[in-house]
């Protein structure tokens, strides 16, 4: 697990950093190590000379006294290590180990990081020290490899966490190791080199894969993608092999409320939702792609020779059909304006999964969609949520997705299958920026209920 985690380490006297980076070279432990050079105006983090931007670690070792400062004065100690972590920019769990002779000083340091720098830092999961009078100029090398597992031991959360990660790290790496042994020639050539043999191989075993996941042209448009979704089920496979050969108690100690039923409130409810079920895309991103949200253009609704053209389209004026379509069984009368006027009207891709993998050139189909806040704040008057039941809905064409939380603002997200159109996305001026991206799963459910709801039987009955 430790060869597979990202380290960090950080010491102002390069002495000190070569020992500890030999130290940790010797016990097999791969680190990336940082001499800290502080500079008021050339370089304020004291790491800024080191391009940090392609690297997220998972264990953070640092002098404590970065810049030589009091010992006496604790935020002498805390503000370099708080803008060390800030060009750092972790996003994700770690571990952070002072590396110190005036351990006393830790946890005080730890408050202040919380109470002074939280809102600019990602503060550490778990936190420990090594006295570095103890390790310094020991020649056994497992003395601090051993210590470094000690100290991620302490965590039993982190521990887990890195355990997973090094086991999808594995997995991917076992999927390369069995293609490449997939495509190693029977026989050779004499008059051509092995490397360019084998690589011929590799490469049309590669072009193979990705033509038959997504489809020979698309394929050629798009490589990456071909590639990513043809190797996702081997990888899928290695995962869950890995899985199996896994100690489960890693995960109970972890989490021991496991197994146990959990209360969770809606707040964080509509966080696990966004979770799961969708990816928050840029603006750039393609507007082809199955499950992506597309907001109606703005400049529709601003031109009325637009607009006219689009609501004959659907037989309905946009108000009435947000209102109906949408708000109609879940808004009281009397707040249903205000609501319709914060609802986003937008399209979601909703074309089969065949479709995407084998299509040549055809039109993408779109179900029309509102995205709805669920709280509102009417002037003079007491702010209200909407939530609604889920089976609450104008008509059994209505699906809606457990609601979500986008940008930190809560919604309501429906869409209607009774409203369809295909198109081609780079034609066609309707379709807006796209918002966010529905995953998988979640499109998995909607193209079943969709299908379902285009197919259901009319039938001729006489009472």
């Amino acid at each position: 697990m430790i060869n597979n985690v990202n380290i960090v380490a950080v010491d102002d006297e390069q002495q000190q950093l070569t020992a500890i980076q030999n130290a940790f070279f010797s016990g097999g432990i791969p680190c990336l190590p940082i001499h800290y050079k502080y500079d008021l105006m050339d370089n304020r983090s004291g790491i800024d000379h080191i391009d940090v931007s392609n690297f997220q670690p998972r264990i953070v070792v640092t002098d404590l006294n970065l810049r030589n400062g009091s010992l006496g004065n604790t935020m002498e100690l805390v503000t370099p290590i708080a803008d060390l972590l800030i060009k750092l920019a972790i996003k994700g769990p770690y571990l952070l180990i002072f590396w110190s002779g005036v351990t006393a000083q830790v946890e005080r340091v730890m408050e202040l990081l919380q109470e002074r720098f939280s809102e600019k830092i990602t503060l550490p999961l778990h936190f420990s020290c090594i006295d570095k009078d103890l390790y310094l100029g020991n020649q056994d090398a497992k003395i601090l490899t051993n210590k470094i597992i000690d100290l991620i031991d302490e965590s039993a959360l982190l521990k887990a966490l890195l355990d997973w990660e090094s086991r999808i790290t594995k997995a991917a790496k076992q999927t390369t190791n069995s293609l490449f042994d997939l495509t190693k020639p029977s026989s050779l050539n004499p008059g051509a080199g092995y490397q360019s043999q084998h690589r011929s191989e590799l490469e049309r075993v590669l072009a193979k894969i990705g033509n038959e996941t997504i489809g020979v042209l698309n394929a050629n448009e798009a490589p990456e993608l071909a590639l990513d979704l043809g190797l996702a089920p081997v990888l899928h496979d290695q995962l869950n092999s890995i899985s199996n050969e896994n100690d489960s108690h890693i995960w109970k100690n972890a989490a021991p409320n496991i197994g146990v039923n959990i209360d969770i409130d809606q707040e964080l409810a509509t966080k696990l939702n966004s979770f799961y079920h969708i990816e928050q895309v840029n603006a750039d991103y393609s507007k082809a792609c199955r499950g992506v949200f597309l907001e109606l253009d703005s400049n529709v609704l601003r031109d009325q020779t637009k607009l006219t053209k689009l609501e004959n389209r659907f037989g309905t004026t946009i108000k009435e059909l947000i209102e109906e379509e949408f708000l109609e069984q879940i808004v009281k009368v009397n707040n249903r304006e205000l609501v319709r006027k914060s609802t986003k009207l937008g399209f979601v891709e909703i074309s089969a999964e065949c479709d995407q993998a084998q299509k040549k050139t055809k039109l993408h189909r779109y179900v029309i969609a509102a995205l709805t806040p669920l709280k509102h704040s009417p002037e003079g008057e007491p702010e209200y949520n909407i939530f609604g039941k889920q089976n609450k809905k104008s008509h059994n064409g209505i699906y809606r997705v457990p609601d979500i939380n986008i940008a930190g603002v809560d919604y309501m997200l429906q869409l209607s299958f009774k409203y369809q159109i295909g198109s081609l996305p780079s034609e066609n001026l309707w379709l807006g920026n796209p918002l966010f991206r529905l995953r998988d799963q979640i499109m998995i459910d909607i193209s079943f209920n969709c299908a379902q709801y285009i197919s259901r039987p009319g039938i001729v009955a006489f009472k």
